[in-house]
């Protein structure tokens, strides 16, 4: 079942995740790290302009799934980037968001937890179309079983499996949507 956010609670995480950012800035001031400071700065510029592409995909509850994945215990670290143009994924919010959310499950369950696990999603937006291409760096402890539930789960139309590779320590998996009704269906 799908996390339902409460303001405050958005608000609390939120402000945690700030203040870390700051006490992180404060302590390289006061080593006089100038240089990692405006590192540490250009980093959270960079993060705040993915947000702002992710939420302009106008796919709300996906977007919701990306921000707040990190925000409760899970044995993977989600990163994601959107690069390319713009694209209204509205339509198409409700099935991408289920898919990812049960495969991030997959994932999750198949994690060595004393590994560190990182997924970094790439949004891709080109030539009428959206590219999603999933790259997971860890330890997978039953890769057969990730490459079995990915066979036999292929997503509804029109968003489509078109490749994946899963081993000991690294996955990728990518996913096409073709954008509009005029759009081809590769």
């Amino acid at each position: 079942m799908e996390k339902r956010w409460t303001v405050v609670e958005v608000m609390r995480h939120a402000r945690h995740d700030w203040l870390n950012k700051i006490q992180l800035i404060k302590g390289h001031l006061a080593l006089n790290k100038v240089e990692r400071v405006q590192e540490i700065i250009n980093g959270i510029i960079g993060e705040a302009q993915q947000e702002t592409r992710l939420t302009n995909l106008k796919a709300e509850r996906f977007a919701e799934l990306m921000m707040t994945y990190n925000w409760e215990p899970h044995p993977i670290f989600l990163e994601y980037e959107i690069v390319g143009g713009e694209a209204d994924l509205s339509p198409y919010d409700e099935q991408l968001s289920e898919w990812c959310r049960r495969f991030f499950r997959l994932l999750e369950a198949q994690a060595d937890e004393q590994a560190e696990n990182h997924l970094c999603v790439t949004i891709e937006i080109a030539d009428g179309r959206v590219g999603l291409f999933f790259d997971g760096r860890g330890a997978w402890r039953d890769g057969d079983a990730i490459r079995a539930c990915l066979e036999r789960c292929e997503p509804s139309a029109p968003l489509r499996l078109v490749s994946f590779a899963v081993g000991a320590d690294e996955l990728t998996v990518e996913l096409k949507l073709p954008l509009g009704s005029g759009s081809p269906y590769w």
